[in-house]
């Protein structure tokens, strides 16, 4: 299902003689679905200058990703409202691995 996006995302994708770029920001929408072993997180960027990134973490990749991202956080300053989301959102995902 599609959700918008309230915030912000950017995406590089770097070759030795290239650079993408694409940003998604508050008119771009993001899925997230399940696939066999993987998710895929498809970020929408509508209008004239349409752009998709689509990407696809298998779970061993993912539960990797997740942990790296709390050693990131565990001693980051941030601000009430986003720590806020980040542990909802955390404590969504465990009761969802639990089932």
């Amino acid at each position: 299902m599609k959700k918008p996006i309230n915030d912000g995302a950017e995406v590089s994708i770097e070759f030795p003689d290239k650079a993408y770029l694409g940003y998604f920001r508050s008119d771009s929408s993001f899925e997230v679905e399940r696939e066999r072993d993987s998710i895929a997180l498809k970020l929408v960027h509508p209008g004239d200058d349409k752009r998709i990134a689509s990407f696809h973490l298998h779970d061993y990749l993912l539960a990797d990703v997740l942990a790296a991202t709390a050693d990131c956080l565990a001693e980051a300053e941030i601000a009430p409202p986003q720590r806020t989301a980040l542990l909802e959102a955390a404590e969504k995902l465990a009761v969802a691995l639990k089932r």
